[in-house]
């Protein structure tokens, strides 16, 4: 017999899963945790099975949750497609799930999303910020639709969509300041601070090549807090141009020989994705080649001599 389970339901375990927690899951839902768990503990009721296993150390999915996770995802994703069979007239409607790093999404993701409203003002947007490793692992596991994201994966579809330099960053008064740009070798020695974006890895063989070691102070997830903390002469860091917000304070130096980045839109395979992905994979890459996203210049008055 045919389970009687509801959206509710699903939405419900599926939001459970993918934050964590009730209550989290409860917040991002707009529902109160007591519903979000009645929720849950009928759909297991439904299907008959444990899908949650609940200790002091957090959540953790059974067998039979593993399963139901799967499908409920496909479910959820086909409703997803139905409510977008409104772009047979034309105009798309829908939810896109989008993962982005954090450069990213202060200054590509607006003017994008600004588009998308433009052209399919019925699609509504769901935003996930993390670092390059979470942002391609949501689209692996399907939390989100499309990732942007400099790291890609043998089984994810990537297409190019902003290329940037990483720079050296460092304090104005800083003995690097005057200089036109640095080898890694350079930063032998340094102070630094290195970011916590996702980046950090890269970062640290390209040192370890160069047989440059500097004294990593601290670890920093926020583009901001680390220009903060580069400003107050806490040390020196390696980003991507992108991230640089604020330049106010700093100066940045070009690395010798250029270390470029590139950001990917990562998806699952073509045929998976649903024409609301599609349509803003479509603007993104019309952007791209129409030069929207185009490098910016660093403003002089940042730019090292």
């Amino acid at each position: 017999m045919t389970p009687n389970v509801t959206l509710v339901q699903l939405r419900c375990f599926s939001g459970v899963v993918e934050h964590g927690g009730f209550t989290v899951a409860a917040d991002r839902l707009c529902l109160s945790q007591s519903a979000v768990s009645q929720a849950v503990a009928g759909l297991e009721r439904a299907l008959g099975a444990t899908l949650l296993l609940r200790s002091r150390d957090g959540l953790a999915l059974t067998t039979a949750g593993a399963a139901a996770l799967v499908e409920t995802r496909a479910v959820l994703a086909a409703v997803a497609r139905l409510g977008t069979c409104g772009g047979l007239a034309g105009k798309l409607s829908g939810t896109l799930r989008i993962g982005v790093v954090q450069s990213a999404a202060i200054r590509l993701l607006p003017s994008w999303l600004r588009r998308l409203r433009a052209e399919h003002p019925g699609i509504a947007v769901t935003l996930y910020e993390g670092t390059d490793p979470e942002v391609t692992a949501w689209v692996q596991a399907g939390v989100v639709e499309i990732g942007i994201t400099s790291r890609t994966h043998p089984e994810l579809a990537a297409r190019p969509v902003y290329s940037d330099d990483y720079l050296v960053v460092v304090p104005t008064d800083h003995e690097l300041a005057s200089r036109a740009s640095l080898p890694l070798s350079a930063l032998d020695g340094q102070r630094m601070l290195l970011s916590g974006g996702g980046c950090e890895t890269l970062i640290q063989e390209l040192l370890t090549a160069a047989a440059s070691h500097p004294e990593i102070a601290c670890l920093v997830r926020d583009n901001a807090t680390l220009l903060s903390m580069v400003r107050e002469g806490l040390g020196l860091t390696i980003m991507p141009e992108l991230a640089l917000d604020d330049s106010r304070g700093v100066v940045t130096i070009p690395l010798r020989p250029n270390l470029r980045r590139i950001l990917h839109a990562v998806t699952l395979p073509a045929g998976t994705l649903h024409p609301v992905a599609t349509a803003f994979l479509t603007l993104i890459e019309s952007s791209a080649a129409a030069g929207h996203v185009a490098r910016q210049p660093r403003p002089e008055a940042a730019s090292a001599g």
